[in-house]
């Protein structure tokens, strides 16, 4: 009987993460604007035309043509990857279409699995994922 427990357990915490991509475009948009995710999945942001970064609006991470040494706007194509660990909205905007309040911007909103009723279930921002 133990070990059926045990089992059951482990087979709830198996949960895999997922990674969702947020598009930089030349319209100055993110696609998507929004997006809600579940704690531990990761978000895959990139340019596809434009001169666009990526700024945090808490200024924990910004990302531009060469995330590791500039954070500068760039037309190049670039690709960064986040895992969002905590639960709560995270903003964001590129500094050359958007600021902390208007512009080219968006936000994650993480939610935690383990709170949520259904948490087996994807998230309703699944269906924009590519």
């Amino acid at each position: 009987m133990v070990r059926a427990i045990a089992f059951a357990a482990t087979g709830v915490a198996t949960v895999r993460a997922a990674t969702y991509t947020v598009t930089a475009n030349l319209d100055m948009t993110f696609t998507p604007a929004s997006i809600t995710i579940y704690q531990g999945d990761k978000i895959r942001f990139e340019n596809a035309g434009g001169l666009h970064n990526l700024i945090a609006d808490d200024g924990s991470f910004a990302c531009g043509y060469n995330c590791n040494t500039n954070s500068a706007p760039s037309d190049r194509h670039w690709v960064y990857t986040i895992a969002f660990n905590q639960p709560g909205t995270f903003g964001y905007y590129c500094e050359q279409h958007g600021n902390l309040t208007s512009g080219m911007r968006g936000s994650v909103t993480v939610i935690d699995r383990v709170f949520v009723d259904g948490f087996d279930t994807p998230p309703p921002a699944a269906l924009a994922y590519y």
